[in-house]
């Protein structure tokens, strides 16, 4: 399984390194590779929260690289995963806004039904975010 890890901006830095962790020691017992992108804003989360850059043994991509393989479906990734999602991605990732990299990925998951899992981290929400969820819900987001 080919699998794209994606760290938004949202606050939640902890549970992407516990997921990464995992898939660092676990994954490839499994068959299981991962490549990871962060956004500008998740770096700067993960600093603040975990202190320092993070440190794994994933390919990682710019979030501005759209050469990153999985930007296009044919390059077979089977799942992606955004941990944390801030509600600003969510947003984007709902109406197509292929902005950066993780925005694309997401849009390539959803135009070739691959899974794509947001774990939504703002509380409390609004509106404007209950629509974005039922959005991607309905595009077949999980």
């Amino acid at each position: 399984m080919k699998l794209v890890v994606a760290v938004s901006g949202a606050t939640g830095a902890p549970y992407a390194k516990k997921l990464l962790d995992f898939l660092a020691e676990h994954g490839p017992a499994h068959g299981v590779s991962a490549d990871l992108v962060f956004t500008t804003t998740g770096k700067q989360v993960w600093a603040q929260e975990l202190g320092g850059a993070p440190r794994h043994p994933f390919k990682t991509w710019s979030n501005m690289d759209f050469t990153a393989p999985f930007a296009s479906g044919s390059a077979g990734y089977d799942a992606m995963i955004v941990l944390p999602c801030s509600a600003g991605a969510l947003a984007r990732i709902a109406h197509g806004l292929s902005t950066d990299l993780v925005g694309r990925a997401a849009d390539v998951m959803l135009k070739e039904r691959r899974r794509l899992v947001l774990v939504l981290r703002e509380t409390p929400l609004s509106l404007v975010h209950a629509r974005a969820i039922v959005q991607v819900t309905e595009a077949g987001a999980i």
